[in-house]
C-alpha cells in the first residue's frame, strides 16, 4: 500500500519531472563559509571531494541563508523565510528550552517525504527542538529513524545546584552567567552523546561524526530497495563548545596548534565524510538514483580567517555580509544532473520545493514554502535560472541581492562582487546602471510582507543581549 500511494503521488504532482522517484541525501556542514571551499576560490586545499562534486555537478554561485545555524536550519526545513515563521533570531532550543519548531505550526519536508512512501532518516545535529522536553518530536516532524546529537547541558557533568543556577540564569537572560555553563554541553565530538530513537547513549572513545556516519550507512543498507530521504546535518565544523571554535579530529589529536590549522583539519575530515558517502552510494548501487546535496549553513566563526581568490577573508558568523550569509550549495548526480554548471542564485527556501520536485513528492497546499524550485535547472541543461534575486534576513535586517548588487533594508547598497567586504556604499551613486539596480532591488523589498511575530521569546546569547539592551534603553 505504501508504494501504491507513492506512485499515485508521482502522477498527481504537477511539477514532477519524470515518473521515477529519486532518493535525496542532504549533507549540511555547520559553521563554514564559502571561503574555505576550493570550488569557491578557497586556497586552504582541504575540500577535494566536495570540489569534485562541484566540478561534476551544479554549484550555486550565490546562496543566501540566515547567518547563524538555528534560523538557517529552520529556513531549510520549512522552506519559509524568517518573516514567515517568526524565527528571526537564533533560537537554541536544545540548550535553553523555551519552545521549539512546532509540528502543528510548520510542515517540514521530511514529513512530506514520509507521507509519500519514502523511508526517512536524520543523523546528526538538530538543535531547533529540545529533544528531552519534546520526546517524539522528530517522529512528528517526519523521521522514521533518527540519531540526534541533543545539544543540551550534559546532566552527567552538572550537580543539582549547578543545574538550578543555570536555569535561574536563563530566566534572567544573563549572558555572562549562562556562558559560564555552556562548556558543559553534551559532547558532539569525542565521547559523544546521541539520542537513538529517543534513547540516550554515550560512545566512549568514539568520534561523533563517525558514529553518525555509521548510523546513516546502516540506514542506506537497510533501505536500498525503496525510496529514501537521508538528512545529515553534520556537527562538523562547529566548535566543540563556546568559547572553543575548534576541536581535534582523528587526523591529529594535538590541541596545541593554531586554530586555523585545527579548523582546516575539521573541514578536511568533513570532506572525507562526504567522500565516504559517495563511495557508499556507489557500493550499494544507489549513486545513479540518488541526488546528493552538500551545503553549509552559515559563515565561519569570526575568529577564523583564510585566503580566497588572493585575499584574506574573515569568518562572518552572525553577520549579514557575504562571508556570513552567502553559503556553499552543490548538487550532484551522475545520471540526472549534467555537470560542470553554475546556478547564479538560490536561497535556502528553495531547497524544500527543489527536493520535493526532484523526488516527485507533492507539496502540502496548507503550508506552501516561500522558495522556488530549481529542480529543472539541475536536470535540464537548457533550463534558465529560476530566479533573479535572493533574500536574507536576521533580526530586523533584510538584504536582497542579484548576481551583482546587494541592498540592505536600511538603505546601504553595494556592488557585492567588486566590493565583497562592503567598504563602498553606493546608495547615493546616481550612475544609471547603479540607480536602476537599486530601484529594482528596492521594489523587491517593498513587495515583501511584514514580519510575523516570533512564536515565543527566542532564547540564545544574541536574543539575551538584544532584550537586555532594549530593557536598558527603556530604563
Amino acid at each position: 500500500m505504501k508504494h501504491i500511494f507513492l506512485l499515485a503521488a508521482l502522477v498527481l504532482l504537477p511539477g514532477f519531472i519524470e515518473a521515477r522517484p529519486r532518493n535525496i541525501v542532504f549533507m549540511l556542514l555547520d559553521n563554514v563559509g564559502q571561503e574555505w571551499f576550493g570550488c569557491y576560490g578557497g586556497e586552504a586545499g582541504v575540500t577535494p571531494a566536495i570540489d569534485k562534486l562541484a566540478a561534476t555537478g551544479v554549484r550555486v554561485e550565490h546562496c543566501y541563508t540566515a547567518p547563524v545555524c538555528g534560523p538557517s536550519r529552520i529556513v531549510a526545513l520549512t522552506g519559509r523565510y524568517p518573516h514567515s515563521t517568526g524565527f528571526r533570531l537564533h533560537h537554541d532550543a536544545a540548550l535553553y528550552s523555551g519552545g521549539g519548531l512546532d509540528p502543528e505550526r510548520e510542515i517540514l519536508f521530511p514529513r512530506l517525504f514520509q507521507k509519500a512512501g519514502f523511508a526517512t532518516c536524520l543523523a546528526g545535529k538538530w538543535q531547533v527542538n529540545n529533544l528531552y522536553d519534546e520526546p517524539g518530536v522528530l517522529d512528528r516532524h517526519g523521521f522514521d529513524e533518527h540519531l540526534a546529537w541533543p545539544g543540551s547541558l550534559d546532566k552527567d557533568k552538572m550537580t543539582p545546584e549547578q543545574t538550578a543556577a543555570f536555569w535561574d540564569a536563563v530566566k534572567r537572560e544573563s549572558v555572562e552567567d549562562t556562558v559560564a555553563f555552556i562548556q558543559n554541553i553534551e559532547s558532539r565530538y569525542w565521547d559523544p552523546v546521541f539520542l537513538r530513537q529517543g534513547k540516550r547513549e554515550r560512545h566512549p572513545g568514539k568520534f561523533g561524526p563517525d558514529v553518525a556516519r555509521e548510523f546513516a550507512f546502516d540506514f542506506l543498507r537497510r533501505h536500498r530497495d525503496q525510496p529514501f530521504l537521508l538528512y545529515l546535518p553534520m556537527v562538523l565544523t562547529h566548535g566543540n563548545a563556546y568559547p572553543h571554535p575548534v576541536t581535534t579530529t582523528p587526523l591529529n589529536r594535538d590541541e596545541n596548534r593554531p586554530h586555523e590549522e585545527m579548523f582546516a583539519d575539521m573541514l578536511r575530515y568533513a570532506d572525507m565524510q562526504v567522500d565516504a558517502m559517495v563511495k557508499e552510494l556507489e557500493k550499494l548501487g544507489l549513486r545513479d538514483d540518488t541526488i546528493l546535496i552538500v551545503a553549509s549553513d552559515n559563515g565561519t566563526e569570526q575568529s577564523l580567517s583564510t585566503r580566497r581568490s588572493g585575499r584574506v577573508v574573515k569568518g562572518g558568523l552572525y553577520k549579514m555580509n557575504e562571508a556570513g550569509g552567502n553559503v556553499a550549495l552543490i548538487a550532484n548526480n551522475p545520471r540526472h544532473i549534467p555537470g560542470g554548471r553554475v546556478l547564479p542564485l538560490a536561497d535556502f527556501t528553495d531547497l524544500y520545493p527543489t527536493f520535493c520536485e526532484l523526488a516527485g513528492v507533492p507539496l502540502d497546499a496548507a503550508r506552501l514554502p516561500d522558495g522556488r524550485s530549481f529542480a529543472r535547472f539541475l536536470i535540464d541543461e537548457k533550463a534558465p535560472p529560476h530566479r533573479d534575486w535572493i533574500l536574507n534576513e536576521y533580526h530586523t535586517t533584510r538584504v536582497v541581492r542579484d548576481t551583482r548588487f546587494k541592498l540592505y533594508s536600511e538603505g546601504s547598497f553595494f556592488d557585492a562582487n567588486a566590493d565583497p567586504d562592503e567598504q563602498h556604499d553606493l546608495s547615493s551613486d546616481s550612475r544609471l546602471e547603479i540607480a536602476a539596480a537599486r530601484s529594482k532591488l528596492s521594489a523587491v523589498l517593498a513587495s515583501l510582507p511584514p514580519d510575523k511575530p516570533e512564536p515565543f521569546p527566542l532564547r540564545s546569547q544574541s536574543g539575551f543581549k538584544i532584550r537586555t539592551e532594549l530593557r536598558a534603553k527603556r530604563n
